[in-house]
């Protein structure tokens, strides 16, 4: 059974520290909240179309753990208020 991979979208300002991903994966997350600012020390891996259940397309970018994982429709939107 595949993975479901949650991710969260990132403010504008965020977005230049990823790279231009529009959504960051829930390991990236947890980092980001932490520290406050992302860091590649759990890997960097860009996806340009990771696709949800519905065929839904996000620009995200996984930690290795979930860029390996990683599932055509198996991306889930987090329902946490998005950082700063």
């Amino acid at each position: 059974m595949a993975q479901t991979i949650w991710i969260h979208k990132l403010t504008d300002a965020k977005k230049a520290e990823a790279d231009g991903m529009d959504y960051i994966c829930e390991h990236l997350f947890q980092a980001l909240t932490q520290t406050g600012k992302l860091t590649k020390v759990k890997g960097w891996n860009p996806f340009q179309n990771a696709s949800a259940k519905d065929g839904t397309t996000y620009h995200a970018l996984f930690c290795d753990s979930c860029g390996e994982n990683y599932n055509n429709g198996h991306v889930r939107m987090a329902k946490e208020p998005v950082l700063a």
